[in-house]
């Protein structure tokens, strides 16, 4: 066998090893994608340098054109070219840049079976070329094929998509049958924004009475809320607490259909996941899904600080279902103070926290005005506390036991989470995710607590459609009577708060654009000091990372 042919197949070889690590990258963002196949190439598409490996596609492409140009030279060529290329596929895997992912990919039963068939799709593929190779062209052509890894893993996705359904639905049946068996009180709870806060509250009140059990984290999916049900479960549980999450119209009715809700909470309608939802009025069909799964007697909750929201509870009131409505005192319908059950007024910062006044609707909650104290920052924790509260009362807690709850109800992780950092500094950690209203009350907070430097920390907000120049411009605008130092993560993803800070006349001397959390440590280490508060608003997930090393081409 002459030496150029063993050479071809050993590069082949390590074009094949190089493609098998490459797919696990590609699996990586798979999974944040939540095995959506249209998802996943749609961040192909937006990413395509941080996929295709262009040096080599340009290497091969014009050795190709001199070969075309000069075979005279080819053979004494292609031994060099392969000896070379095996080398080079060797020295990028072993110099492969490690970067630490914020979500790191779980080796789940189904990230296994998509990354079997890869594998094999691959290792089938690399062998027929390698053996259907038989021109010195076609074997300079095969030299690509680590390229096709992120191609192959879409592949696999969508061949092993009908066995991945019905796994799913056996699942999904298991469940249905058990909370049907077990028949615990289920509250859902939905909304642009809010429901995860909204979530935790109403667990640590109810769990002042009731053996409750919700959701934990984000498990807002039916395969999700699925595991919580045959996992944790158990018929000692009287109130089972889920949230629902949506990315078009018809989650929430699958949600419904799954864990048969019999209260439901709307936190909000908002231009979150604009981009998937495509139009505001689509989010709120969507949301409203949850209502009117509930059956005619169920109890529907609705936020009237939000003018969408409010809205739906005449339209589910018309229905003759029961409806409770709370709101504070800034509701944009004005006439809500007066068919709001429960309103807040003078909703203010304290040194602990926040605290307001609780007026009752008595014809709905025969209670008198109360003063709340709550540990958590932020106003707009003020509706989520009110949810909480309208729904506790409708289970049959007194006034003062729910008061108490409130006030040792601590920070949701991530959430407007007060914490002190290294050297004395101040944190307050928003950063599991962003919109425009809690953008706004997490600069409300960061301008009211401390006395120090006001420095904000944010990558900006995403999914919000044809909105999102605009919300981010508008928290740049935002920023600028606030903070004292304004550091930026992502130039790419940051540049319409840039625009929002120019435009408010911002010292670009107070701005820090920087591409990682990496290079935000070492400038908040030289920035900083005892008495400075640091916002932290929101954290992309790695799908957003600007960085080429997070990415499969660089596996």
């Amino acid at each position: 066998m002459p030496l150029s042919t063993i050479l071809f197949y050993f590069a082949t070889l390590t074009c094949l090893t190089r493609a098998i690590i490459r797919t696990v990258s590609g699996l990586h963002i798979l999974q944040l994608d939540g095995y959506k196949t249209g998802r996943y190439l749609k961040w192909i598409r937006q990413h395509p340098t941080n996929c295709f490996e262009v040096k080599e596609i340009l290497v091969i492409g014009g050795f190709l054109i001199l070969t075309a140009f000069y075979p005279q030279f080819l053979n004494r060529w292609l031994s060099a070219l392969f000896a070379g290329w095996s080398i080079s596929q060797i020295s990028l895997m072993i110099r492969r840049k490690k970067v630490t992912a914020k979500k790191p990919l779980v080796y789940t039963a189904r990230a296994k079976r998509v990354f079997g068939l890869a594998i094999c799709l691959l290792a089938a593929t690399a062998t027929a070329l390698a053996l259907a190779a038989k021109t010195d062209p076609a074997r300079i052509a095969v030299l690509l094929f680590s390229e096709i890894a992120v191609i192959n893993l879409t592949v696999a996705n969508l061949l092993i998509y009908p066995l991945e359904r019905t796994i799913n639905e056996a699942y999904l049946l298991s469940a249905r049958r058990r909370i049907k068996a077990l028949q615990p009180r289920v509250i859902g709870i939905t909304g642009s924004y809010g429901k995860t806060s909204t979530k935790y509250i109403l667990h640590q009140i109810l769990s002042q009475k009731f053996n409750t059990l919700m959701t934990p984290n984000s498990y807002n999916t039916p395969m999700g809320i699925c595991k919580v049900i045959r996992g944790d479960l158990t018929p000692v549980h009287e109130v089972f607490i889920v949230e629902m999450g949506a990315y078009k119209r018809g989650d929430i009715r699958e949600l419904c259909n799954l864990a048969s809700p019999q209260i439901g909470i709307l936190t909000a309608v908002g231009p979150q996941h604009l981009e998937r939802f495509k139009s505001i009025e689509n989010i709120a069909k969507g949301k409203y899904e949850l209502i009117e799964s509930l059956p005619p007697d169920g109890l529907a909750v609705f936020n009237c600080d939000n003018e969408i929201c409010a809205g739906l509870a005449d339209k589910r009131e018309q229905t003759g279902s029961p409806v409770r409505r709370y709101a504070t005192e800034d509701a944009p319908v004005a006439s809500v103070a007066d068919i709001a059950d429960l309103i807040a007024t003078n909703v203010r910062y304290t040194d602990n926290g926040l605290a307001f006044t609780v007026h009752a609707n008595t014809e709905t909650f025969d209670i008198p005005d109360t003063e709340i104290q709550t540990q958590l920052l932020g106003k707009h924790n003020v509706s989520n506390i009110l949810a909480a509260m309208t729904v506790a009362m409708a289970c049959g807690m007194e006034l003062e036991e729910i008061r108490g709850a409130v006030a040792k109800v601590e920070s949701v992780p991530h959430r407007l989470q007060l914490t002190t950092g290294a050297g004395g500094v101040t944190i307050i950690d928003d950063s599991f995710n962003s919109n425009p209203v809690g953008a706004k009350a997490a600069l409300e907070a960061l301008n009211e607590i401390g006395n120090g430097k006001k420095v904000l920390v944010t990558p900006g907000m995403v999914e919000l459609g044809e909105k999102e120049y605009e919300e981010n411009r508008r928290l740049g605008e935002e920023a600028a009577d606030v903070c004292d130092l304004v550091i930026l993560v992502g130039p790419i993803q940051t540049k319409p708060i840039l625009d929002g800070l120019k435009a408010a006349g911002y010292p670009s001397q107070q701005i820090i654009v920087t591409r990682n959390l990496e290079e935000v440590k070492q400038h908040l280490a030289t920035q900083v000091q005892a008495g400075d508060v640091v916002l932290f608003e929101n954290d992309l997930p790695d799908t957003y990372n600007e960085e080429k090393a997070a990415s499969p081409k660089n596996a």
